[in-house]
């Protein structure tokens, strides 16, 4: 669905009913991985992988699933800046800061733990262009390397999130208390 932003462009909406069925898929993708991770299922991860990293992987679908239900279903969808509409209940706009904050940070954790856990790593890496395709084995110290420059930007863009969350929640807060002029 669209809907016209105040400036009259047009941004793209979920239906509810659009958002709790795409919602309800991202979280059973997360479901087996934290099934998985807690010994439901007896299939153990790739070895040397922790059980955390495996529930924190399916977490974050889990989290995202419930964060599309909550943006397009509970809150009313997303203005045009990506912001929750204005008629967001303040209990809806905490709800999504809690479920941003904690995929960001599952997500660093995990990177984190690629790049600066134990154990030996396997990584591949593949280039594909127009009539060209390459791919081959990455060396242990290069694809950490990737996985530390990836984290440090997630540890940061965790930190820049949370705060910039943190206040734009007050502002809504404080915006909610004042009295109609």
């Amino acid at each position: 669905m669209k809907s016209a932003s105040p400036n009259g462009t047009s941004i793209n909406q979920l239906s509810p009913r659009a958002a709790i069925v795409t919602g309800i898929v991202f979280m059973l993708c997360g479901l087996f991985p934290v099934l998985v991770g807690l010994g439901v299922f007896h299939t153990p991860p790739t070895p040397g992988t922790p059980r955390w990293v495996v529930i924190a992987a399916g977490g974050m679908f889990i989290l995202a699933g419930a964060a599309i239900i909550n943006e397009y279903a509970v809150a009313g969808g997303a203005q045009a800046n990506g912001d929750l509409s204005e008629s967001a209940p303040f209990a809806a706009r905490v709800l999504q800061y809690v479920l941003g904050t904690s995929i960001v940070g599952l997500m660093f954790a995990v990177f984190a733990w690629v790049a600066f856990g134990p154990g030996e790593r396997h990584f591949s890496s593949s280039v594909s262009i127009p009539g060209l395709s390459a791919s081959g084995r990455s060396s242990d110290r290069s694809g950490r390397i990737a996985f530390g420059i990836a984290s440090a930007f997630m540890g940061l863009f965790f930190v820049l999130g949370a705060v910039s969350g943190a206040k734009r929640l007050l502002r809504s807060r404080a915006g909610s208390a004042l009295p109609p002029e």
